[in-house]
């Protein structure tokens, strides 16, 4: 007789469980142990139904990239439903990639590049175990233009809410202003508050002329501001001398010793190291300020470009500007509002860049690594510097020595 009857169960397992099944358990388990077997009472109910179709994935493997940019082609590659192509993003068997495209590299690309990885190390410690520089002494500077309005823009709406009507004269011709940044590393004390946030100004290419005509908001000649369409070689320079050089004689620290470096890219409005006015500018500025140009098209060697602009950028979206004075208040602001400890962790993100060109052997054909530093962070653990490898230093170093003699 079976010892599990519904007189021996509690009231909810009674409605859960029918005599049936429990007869059907009890006859299972008494055949296994007629035969020496182990207890198996396991339902076949997860066998019952529609068997799962599994698309033959190496189809996909083998596809070219612009063969599957969307679900759709997916599908039609595997010869299965979307909703099947859907199931396997949603498993992360298959997952979408932005691939973004990047600059042509040539040889003497390449070779700057790893020249440049290895100057960031510091010398004292390249033969032992290598570390990078602090990058303490380095002040990043870049142009980028900041619309009034995206020509597509996300919101979430509620069902029935009104959608958002924008509108402007063209889509080719929305306001805009080139603004200038710079940046440098922040820096904590030891109770890890900050004493500098690294945030020296984002200046705006903008200028004060006369309204030619009148209207219904101000009469002829009062002054407007309006955005310079082309920042010219002087236009850059005025910039340097009376808005960067001021900035970094308000906010640079006072205990920092030993020259600083300006880093631009190699875009053609930027002034050269000898410049004359520049020169005359430092002098007075009683400052070591030296200007270095970063290796030419590379800007993941730019900390603005890994991470500065897309924040400031997001910041500065959650507003809505409608004249130019609310756009340039709108970038100040986002410029100042972003965190000076996620600044910090792109300059980590610019050792880890140094890291993978070299692995890469000069090129820009790498996938960043991440190292959890947020994690690490709330550890108390997050490095100052990165160690790369001595291997790696040494493999870069005899790589660009056979490549030095190749070429001769």
């Amino acid at each position: 007789m079976c010892p599990f009857t519904k007189q021996n169960l509690s009231e909810e397992e009674k409605r859960q469980i029918s005599e049936n099944t429990i007869q059907r358990v009890w006859k299972v388990a008494k055949e296994s142990k007629k035969q020496g077997k182990s207890l198996n009472v396991k339902s076949n109910r997860d066998k019952c139904g529609r068997q799962k179709l599994i698309p033959d994935l190496e189809k996909l493997k083998r596809t070219p990239c612009h063969k599957k940019q969307n679900i759709r082609a997916v599908a039609f590659v595997l010869q299965c439903s979307i909703c099947a192509v859907q199931r396997l993003i949603k498993e992360k068997i298959i997952k979408p990639h932005n691939n973004s495209i990047k600059p042509s590299l040539t040889d003497h690309n390449k070779i700057t590049r790893l020249h440049w990885c290895l100057q960031e190390i510091d010398a004292n410690s390249i033969d032992e175990s290598p570390c990078f520089e602090d990058m303490y002494n380095t002040i990043h500077i870049d142009e980028k233009w900041f619309y009034m309005t995206k020509g597509k823009q996300r919101y979430y709406l509620l069902a029935g809410e009104k959608r958002p009507y924008r509108h402007c004269k063209s889509k080719r011709f929305i306001a805009k202003v080139m603004f200038l940044a710079a940046v440098a590393r922040p820096r904590f004390n030891d109770a890890g508050e900050c004493t500098f946030d690294g945030k020296l100004g984002i200046f705006p290419f903008v200028k004060w002329v006369p309204a030619k005509r009148r209207s219904k908001n101000r009469p002829a000649g009062t002054p407007e501001l309006k955005e310079i369409n082309s920042v010219t070689k002087n236009a850059y320079k005025r910039m340097l001398i009376r808005q960067l050089i001021p900035a970094i004689q308000e906010k640079w620290p006072t205990d920092h010793e030993g020259p600083i470096f300006i880093q631009q890219d190699n875009a053609t409005p930027h002034i050269q190291t000898d410049d004359a006015d520049w020169l005359e500018a430092i002098k007075e500025s009683n400052k070591d300020l030296r200007l270095v140009f970063q290796p030419p098209n590379i800007p993941d060697l730019n900390a603005l470009d890994l991470g500065f602009f897309r924040a400031i950028q997001s910041l500065k979206d959650q507003t809505a500007p409608t004249t130019y004075q609310q756009l340039l208040g709108s970038v100040k602001d986002a410029f100042n509002l972003f965190c000076p400890i996620k600044g910090n962790r792109i300059f980590l993100s610019l050792q880890l860049v140094l890291i993978q060109i070299m692995k890469a052997k000069g090129s820009n054909d790498y996938q960043l690594v991440h190292i959890a530093k947020e994690s690490l962070a709330r550890q108390g653990i997050l490095p100052t510097v990165l160690f790369p490898s001595p291997e790696l230093v040494q493999e870069t170093l005899d790589y660009l020595q056979a490549m030095e003699v190749q070429s001769w």
